[in-house]
């Protein structure tokens, strides 16, 4: 070695003569000798599970940015790395075994180096490797001596992507899989640099961090989830068994039941491998009550409820609570403002939190930004917690918040329906404004106006259902219109208002009338005007009679139409 005197031209930092073990450290820079004589540990890639579909899109997808290109002067240009993100249990892990799988394999031998898999378990605190561990595994499989490994992340850091630079060099191009990363902090150490090198990563965060090709992983379809549960079944059980296949029906509700979760799926398919007389039936019937669905989700091995633990716990007290309080709203999608009531803040703290918790893949935006929605599964889970919680989080005044937002905003749409001028309301500027918001909250609002009775909350049903009684006729939701003309009018009933029930009455004649259930219509009218004049009032007595005359018309009783008239 130089010893670097003044009259060299250049200080020489190289070795020569004596003997090192392929690594050598010397301050910022390395010099790598891959070995010869021992063999990387680079086939520790997990085997593929043989029941895997409804993925290929996104395989073809990966396999794309994984392909060694060439830029314009011929060299390699630098793989994207490529980072794949999506709720507990539903099968980034496996999506990248079979992808990695599928690249080693690839007939133009894609990466002749092989495969570093390593698992962060990033969302276990048992389990949870740091970067510095990791990489110490990562540089034992690739044939660094322990002695030879330093101790720092640094240090550390650099001898590995010099090991790996060193591969690509002598055209052994290997494929890095880091599995379960919980942060981008986590898993950017363990990534390549030399330009050449790819990296797949899993993670239930959008790890937006790591300069990476980010991938959303979503539920599997109807389809694909039918032909898991049978592919899982039958490589349990052999091609003999044909529960799934023989009944279709029983395998649609477990499909569904199991909302397209690739964990789930596999866990029903292993509670019939293990009952090999148990009809896909008698497992469909199960699964339906909902406060049991998550505990029959579960092997002694894995559970739908152990998996989302993992994720819940990594929440912060506000998040969490939100998360909690998410199943109040009874529709399938909740707007950011309708968050906001619920968590007594206001939208722009709230949409921040939301925001968190769909990075966490807890919810997911629907298509229309500002609005949000929950897999099935998580929804039961998040509602346990929220019952646990119900005092910390005041559940009973979060939801009546909400119902009360519903209702008063739905007061101040109608408004703007009506052909008479009425004072501009507040919550909208014009009719155009108030009917966008009643069709992004028309599910919601129906499915509050049929439950909020049960729940204590009988003035939002029947408020509701007179607010939104124009708007459903406007839209001809009909059927809407019935069930919750239907839900107010048994409010009424039980309290004993002989007014809101003559209402309530007249307003489901007309829905029925609209679906040609002429003769519904016509008790229902009958009806409405016997409470009317039973206390006198003549002008609800009037709409009702004339309300039945069209009933009538439409069957033609021409003379009581007549007589109603």
């Amino acid at each position: 070695m130089s010893d670097g005197t003044r009259e060299d031209a250049a200080t020489s930092n190289t070795i020569s003569g004596g003997i090192f073990f392929y690594a050598v450290v010397q301050g910022r820079d390395i010099a790598v000798q891959l070995p010869s004589q021992i063999s990387p540990a680079l086939s520790g890639l997990p085997a593929p599970a043989s029941a895997f579909t409804g993925r290929d899109k996104h395989v073809e997808q990966l396999l794309a940015d994984l392909a060694p290109r060439t830029g314009g002067a011929g060299g390699q240009r630098a793989a994207l790395v490529s980072a794949v993100s999506g709720l507990a249990g539903i099968g980034k892990t496996e999506l990248a075994v079979q992808t990695a799988t599928r690249a080693l394999n690839h007939p133009n031998n894609w990466f002749p180096g092989g495969v570093l898999f390593t698992d962060l378990a990033g969302y276990d605190p048992e389990r949870r490797l740091s970067p510095v561990r990791a990489l110490q595994g990562l540089l034992h499989a690739l044939a660094i001596p322990g002695e030879h490994i330093p101790n720092g992340l640094e240090d550390r850091q650099r001898l590995y992507r010099s090991v790996l630079a060193a591969y690509a060099r002598e055209g052994r191009r290997i494929l890095v899989v880091i599995d379960n990363a919980s942060t981008a902090s986590q898993a950017g150490p363990l990534l390549p640099t030399d330009g050449t090198t790819a990296a797949l990563v899993t993670s239930r965060h959008t790890l937006d961090g790591l300069d990476a090709r980010l991938h959303d992983l979503d539920t599997l379809d109807e389809a694909a989830s039918t032909t898991l549960l049978g592919q899982a079944l039958r490589h349990a059980r052999g091609h003999h068994d044909t529960r799934i296949t023989d009944d279709p029906q029983a395998a649609t509700v477990i499909a569904r039941l199991c909302a397209g979760l690739p964990l789930a799926l596999r866990i029903a398919a292993a509670t019939l491998a293990a009952a090999p007389t148990r009809p896909a039936a008698s497992l469909a019937a199960a699964l339906q009550a909902e406060h049991t669905r998550l505990d029959k989700l579960a092997r002694p091995d894995r559970a739908v409820r152990a998996a989302f633990d993992l994720s819940y716990q990594y929440l912060t007290f506000d998040q969490a609570r939100l998360f909690r309080l998410l199943p109040l709203n009874p529709g399938p999608d909740a707007s950011t403002t309708a968050a906001a009531c619920l968590a007594g803040t206001d939208p722009d703290h709230a949409e921040t939190l939301l925001q968190h918790l769909a990075e966490a893949h807890l919810i997911e935006p629907a298509q229309a930004w500002g609005r949000w929605r929950m897999h099935d599964l998580v929804r039961l889970y998040a509602d346990e917690h929220g019952h646990t919680h119900a005092n910390t989080d005041q559940r009973d005044s979060a939801r009546t918040r909400l119902f009360t937002h519903y209702q008063d905003t739905t007061k101040a749409a109608d408004n703007h329906l009506h052909t008479l001028p009425v004072p501009r309301a507040l919550h909208f500027p014009d009719r155009d404004h108030a009917l966008q918001w009643l069709d992004a909250e028309h599910a919601n609002l129906t499915a509050t106006a049929t439950i909020a009775s049960a729940l204590g909350h009988p003035a939002t049903t029947t408020s509701l259902a007179f607010s939104l009684g124009p708007y459903l006729d406007y839209r001809r939701y009909f059927d809407d219109w019935i069930t919750i003309a239907t839900a107010a009018l048994a409010v009424f009933r039980e309290f004993g208002d002989r007014h809101g029930e003559g209402q309530a009455l007249n307003n489901l004649g007309l829905a029925l009338r609209a679906v040609r259930r002429f003769e519904e219509a016509i008790d229902a009218h009958t009806q409405a005007v016997t409470v009317f004049r039973e206390f006198g009032d003549r002008h609800g007595e009037g709409q009702a009679l004339n309300n039945l005359g069209l009933a009538l018309r439409a069957v033609r009783r021409f003379e009581e139409a007549i007589d109603a008239h």
